[in-house]
């Protein structure tokens, strides 16, 4: 006897994709419900996901770098100096860590452990003192050698042996830190958009993901789903030989679908894989084993995969195979399937090391410059204890690492609002200044970009309006490397 179809769910469905089955998306008639639905289409806050540390942590950029993380649906572990000062300034965040981590001290074994990259904001503070000589400024605390080069040096003792141990994978999803933008990105899509009454939920445990509920093959049902919204910017896979899941299953055989085309009924890419009962696998899913499907048929006349363009993600346990074959370890009746991790591998590397370090280092070298005019850090870097040829030693002490880094060389620095387009360049010749919302924001895309590899980039504000979602790697990639 069929089971009562749920059109509440059906309803769930419908608004959590922004979509209508065999139909499309609702973005034509974004006009017309926007004003009645403001939150509809509402972009997630997924950027990304994993552990990233940020040194220098309650400065103001090392807070709006935190801050940034956060949003985005990172764990932070936050390097400090002084943990009250971290407990005031920083965000109260489940997933912030405080670490007390001083970089002119040798730094704890353990500070990065479990993390996928480090942000370093560190610097020498400078402060106003107008008994001080020209400029009226003078350096307090620890001097720019500690802090920069020694700082460095610190630190580089202890990512080396870690990240060099690590794989070149690109987290897409790390449940290890389940951060809630990590969740709100992915929804139910069962059979009940076919009329079948199967229910399937997602939801985060303490260090991982679960993706359960029951499937029926009552009302011709016989399927549940998890996918992801659309991601906006798509997913750049191009690099990658295939996907790795870290999972935990009942026994079931699964599918993972990848969809490179932003329609909702449209050709997806899958393939298939079996579980282990109770047992956590490493499952990986090779780009060049999956094949496109069309409602559970294969699409001869499809073209291949685009792994440069990937808007979606799905993880399905169906009755049926591929063009009516039935799957040979399906049940009817609960389904558990615990993911760890969802990730890229056998490609590029990403970014390892992030230095903010800082516009003009070069010039205090150049004998024939005119100091007129040039920043106040560049006219008196001696008597601010050199602080920008200890940055520069810096820089060139991480180059010689062999981490894969991306050096960063801000303009000046303002706590104004965020929201202007950047300029990226090379050569130390930028002047200017930009925010730091703006400059946090440009820090956290270089995580996933393998392009920001190897290269030193200036960066400044201009006076136009920021795109939604830059394509910082396209205009990094006009950054020449640092290497031959």
């Amino acid at each position: 006897m069929a089971n009562n179809w749920e059109l509440g769910r059906f309803l769930d469905t419908l608004r959590f994709f922004q979509a209508l089955p065999f139909v499309g998306t609702l973005e034509p008639l974004r006009p017309v419900l926007s004003p009645l639905l403001p939150d509809l289409f509402k972009p997630p806050a997924y950027r990304g996901s994993g552990l990233v540390v940020v040194m220098g942590a309650t400065g103001r950029t090392g807070q709006a770098v935190v801050k940034t993380l956060l949003a985005q649906g990172y764990a932070v572990r936050a390097g400090v100096r002084d943990r009250a000062k971290a407990e005031n300034v920083l965000p109260s965040d489940p997933f912030l860590d405080i670490v007390v981590a001083d970089v002119t001290q040798p730094l704890p074994a353990d500070l990065l452990q479990g993390s996928r990259a480090v942000i370093n904001c560190v610097g020498a503070k400078v402060q106003p003192n107008p008994n001080a000589p020209p400029p009226g400024l003078e350096i307090v605390g620890a001097s720019p050698e500690a802090v920069e080069f020694e700082g460095m040096r610190h630190l580089l003792e202890r990512a080396q042996p870690y990240f060099q141990s690590q794989p070149n994978t690109y987290p897409l999803f790390d449940y290890r830190y389940p951060t809630p933008p990590l969740k709100e990105v992915w929804g139910a899509l069962d059979d009940v958009v076919m009329g079948g009454v199967s229910a399937s939920q997602f939801y985060l445990k303490d260090h991982s993901a679960l993706f359960t509920g029951l499937v029926s093959t009552e009302n011709s049902g016989g399927f549940v789903s998890i996918r992801t919204r659309n991601l906006t910017p798509a997913l750049n896979l191009q690099g990658y030989t295939g996907i790795q899941l870290r999972v935990r299953g009942d026994g079931q055989r699964y599918k993972f679908f990848l969809r490179s085309d932003p329609a909702w009924d449209g050709v997806g890419y899958a393939m298939s894989f079996d579980t282990v009962a109770d047992q956590w696998i490493t499952v990986e899913l090779p780009f060049s084993h999956f094949i496109p499907v069309f409602r559970a048929r294969t699409a001869t006349n499809a073209p291949p995969l685009n792994v440069g363009q990937i808007y979606s993600l799905q993880l399905m346990l169906s009755k049926f195979e591929y063009d009516g074959a039935l799957n040979p370890h399906f049940r009817p009746g609960t389904l558990s399937l615990e993911i760890e991790s969802i990730q890229a591998y056998g490609g590029l590397p990403l970014p390892r090391m992030i230095q903010v370090s800082s516009a003009g280092v070069t010039r205090p070298q150049q004998a024939d410059l005119d100091l007129k005019g040039q920043p106040l850090a560049v006219q008196y870097n001696d008597q601010l204890g050199g602080i920008l040829t200890w940055k520069l030693a810096a820089e060139n002490m991480l180059r010689q690492s062999g981490l894969p880094y991306t050096i960063v060389r801000p303009c000046g620095l303002t706590d104004q609002p965020g929201g202007k387009e950047l300029r990226l360049d090379q050569g130390d010749r930028l002047t200017g200044s930009l925010s730091r919302e703006d400059l946090a924001a440009f820090l956290v895309s270089l995580l996933n970009l393998p392009v920001a590899c190897y290269r030193t980039v200036e960066v400044v504000a201009t006076d136009q309006a920021a795109e939604a979602y830059p394509n910082w790697a396209a205009r990094l990639a006009q950054i020449p490397s640092d290497r031959p």
